[in-house]
C-alpha cells in the first residue's frame, strides 16, 4: 500500500487572510512537485472533502468557535477522529504534518494510528509559539490597545499558558521531526519548550513563487489608480490589522512624511480586528486622501505589483513574513523592522532598510530615504529580486521538501515522482 501524507491546517486553507493558509497551501504545492499527494485537515462549521491545486482538503466539522490555534484544544479531538477514520479506510503507512501551534493535534492523531497497528511518522512545523505571539500583541497594545483590548489579551495569554502550550509542548516533544525556516524559530521554541527538540532547517516559498511571475504585466487595481499625487512613489503595507503588526507605528510615521511636505501615495491594506480603529487613527493624524486603509483585497500580489515601496513595521513576527517574500518577488523596495525571522531574509542596505520596532521616527526616516532617491529605491528592489530569486523559488523548496520527509523514511513513490516531473 501506498504511503500517505496528512497534513494538519488547522484553519482552512482557502481561507485567504493570515500567513497560516497560505503557508499550507504553498506547502501543498510544493509537496505535490515533490511527488506526494497532500491530504489536507482542518476544522470547519460542517464536513466536506475537496479537491484543489495544492491536496485534498477535508473540513472536519467542530462545533466550537473559533477555527484558530486560541481554540485549538477544542478542535483537538474532532480532528484526529476524522484523521483515523481516513486512515483506516485507506490502509498503509502515515506521516503526519502539523503547522503552527497544531503539533499536539498531529501527536494525539499519531496514537490513535498506532492503537490501530497503523505504522506513523509526526513532523511539525512552528512559526512561533502561541505565547509568544500573544506577548507580542501585548506589546502592540501598550501603544495602540484600549482597555478592554489589553483585558482579552491577557485573557488570551492566560488561556494559551494554560491549554494550547500544553498541546504545542506534547506535538513538539513527540516529533520525529520539528522543521523551521528560521533560526529564530528555534530560538522561541527552544527557549519555551527546551532545546533537545529534533530540529532540522528547511527552505519554503510563498505561494506566489509557484503562480505568479514578476516580469508578467498586470493592470492596475482600481484602489490604486485613484489615488493622488499621479507618478508620487507608492507606499504599499500588506498585513493583518492586529496588535502585533505595528500598523498604528506605520501610520505615524506616514504622518510624519506628510507633515514634512514629502510627496507620496499610500494603501495600508488588509482586514483585522484593529481595522476601524486605524482608520479613525489615520483621521486623527490628519492623513491625506492619498493614505487609504482599502481592508480586504482581492489579491496581494497584483497591488504588490505597483508597489515602489513595501512596508512591514512589526512588533513581533516569531518567524519571517510571506508577504515580505512576495514583494521582494514582485520587486518592491522592502522597508521591515529589525525583529524576529525578518533580518535573516534581507540585508540592511541590499535588499531592504531594516528599523527598530516600533519607532515611528526611524521608520518615517527610511521611508523618506527611498522616496526622495529614486536610484536607492531601484536598488533596494533589485536587491531584494535576487535574493528571492536565490532562496525562495518553488523548485528549491520542492526540492527540500523531498529530502526533508525522505530522512523521515517516507520517499515519493515511482508513479508520484512521474507525475510530479509532467506536472
Amino acid at each position: 500500500m501506498a504511503d500517505t501524507l496528512i497534513l494538519i491546517a488547522g484553519r482552512h486553507p482557502l481561507l485567504r487572510d493570515g500567513g497560516l493558509p497560505s503557508y499550507v497551501r504553498a506547502w501543498g504545492r510544493a509537496a505535490i512537485r515533490a511527488g506526494y499527494e497532500p491530504q489536507i485537515f482542518c476544522a470547519a462549521a460542517k464536513s466536506a472533502s475537496e479537491a484543489t491545486p495544492f491536496g485534498i482538503i477535508h473540513s472536519v466539522r467542530s462545533r466550537f468557535r473559533p477555527f484558530r490555534t486560541i481554540a485549538l484544544p477544542l478542535h483537538a479531538r474532532a480532528i484526529a477522529g476524522a484523521i483515523e477514520r481516513f486512515a483506516m479506510r485507506r490502509g498503509g503507512r502515515f506521516l503526519v504534518h502539523s503547522f503552527g501551534s497544531w503539533g499536539g493535534v498531529g501527536a494525539a492523531a499519531a496514537r490513535r494510528l498506532e492503537r490501530r497497528g497503523l505504522r506513523c511518522a509526526t513532523a511539525v512545523t512552528p512559526f512561533t509559539t502561541c505565547r509568544h505571539e500573544t506577548l507580542g500583541k501585548i506589546a502592540g497594545a501598550a501603544a495602540c490597545g484600549g482597555l478592554l483590548s489589553k483585558v482579552r489579551l491577557r485573557l488570551e495569554l492566560a488561556w494559551a499558558r494554560l491549554a494550547v502550550s500544553h498541546s504545542e509542548g506534547r506535538g513538539l516533544r513527540l516529533a520525529d521531526r520539528v522543521f523551521v525556516n528560521y533560526a529564530s524559530v528555534r530560538r522561541i521554541v527552544s527557549g519555551e519548550f527546551g532545546a533537545g527538540l529534533p530540529f532540522a532547517k528547511i527552505a519554503y516559498a510563498p505561494e506566489t513563487a509557484f503562480l505568479r511571475d514578476a516580469a508578467r504585466p498586470c493592470p492596475v487595481p482600481d484602489a490604486l489608480a485613484a489615488l493622488a499625487p499621479s507618478g508620487a512613489p507608492l507606499i504599499l503595507a500588506v498585513s493583518r490589522h492586529d496588535e502585533r503588526k505595528g500598523i498604528d507605528v506605520l501610520l505615524q510615521a506616514l504622518a510624519l512624511l506628510h507633515r514634512r511636505g514629502t510627496r507620496f501615495r499610500a494603501c495600508v491594506a488588509g482586514t483585522g480586528a484593529l481595522l476601524k480603529r486605524h482608520r479613525r487613527l489615520a483621521a486623527e493624524l490628519g492623513l491625506p486622501e492619498s493614505v487609504i486603509l482599502p481592508g480586504r483585497i482581492p489579491d496581494a500580489f497584483d497591488f504588490l505589483a505597483h508597489a515602489d515601496i513595501f512596508v512591514l513595521p512589526s512588533i513581533e513576527e516569531g518567524s519571517g513574513s510571506v508577504a515580505l517574500l512576495e514583494a521582494m518577488q514582485a520587486g518592491a523596495a522592502p522597508v521591515v523592522s529589525d525583529v524576529d525571522g525578518l533580518p535573516e531574509d534581507v540585508t540592511h542596505g541590499e535588499s531592504a532598510l531594516l528599523v527598530p520596532a516600533g519607532d515611528s521616527a526611524a521608520l518615517a526616516r527610511a521611508l523618506d530615504a527611498l522616496v526622495a532617491d529614486a536610484e536607492l529605491r531601484a536598488r533596494i528592489a533589485r536587491g531584494a529580486q535576487a535574493r528571492f530569486r536565490d532562496r525562495f523559488s518553488a523548485g528549491a523548496f520542492a526540492a527540500d521538501v523531498a529530502r526533508a520527509y525522505a530522512g523521515l523514511g517516507f520517499p515519493p513513490t515511482v508513479r508520484q515522482q512521474a507525475k510530479a516531473v509532467t506536472a
